[in-house]
């Protein structure tokens, strides 16, 4: 399925997220994307092996996962979407409870940068003031 704008790619890696299919998602990213998460470990990823290192600690520590997408929209050349995110852990105690806010940056139709914040605010301040793309 190919993606006419970042918003529809951006939505196409969410429900592949979503729908379980992770490793179809590495076909949407860049070879070299930096990829941060909110949660868990907010270190960055690099790389689609980074991407591929951090999917098995997620697993790990969370039973279940649920990501409900509120609002999608483009800023800056950039696309935030924002929602609430829920996990659980293995015993079934839920652990995370939380805004999610995330931001991705694209280039030749692939995402080369995506960040995750707990907070909208904070998601728009990262793009007012993110450093630029090598």
């Amino acid at each position: 399925m190919e993606a006419s704008s970042n918003s529809d790619l951006f939505q196409r890696v969410w429900d592949l997220y979503a729908s379980g299919r992770g490793p179809e998602i590495l076909d949407h990213l860049d070879p070299a994307v930096e990829w941060r998460p909110a949660l868990l470990d907010p270190a960055p990823y690099h790389g689609h092996a980074g991407v591929r290192g951090w999917a098995p600690a997620m697993r790990r520590a969370w039973k279940s996962v649920t990501i409900v997408l509120e609002e999608l929209r483009e800023v800056d050349d950039c696309v935030l979407a924002s929602g609430r995110i829920a996990a659980y852990d293995h015993g079934g105690e839920q652990v995370v409870d939380s805004v999610v806010a995330c931001v991705a940056e694209f280039r030749r139709g692939l995402v080369v940068r995506a960040c995750s914040f707990v907070s909208v605010d904070d998601a728009l301040a990262w793009v007012s003031a993110r450093p630029a793309l090598p």
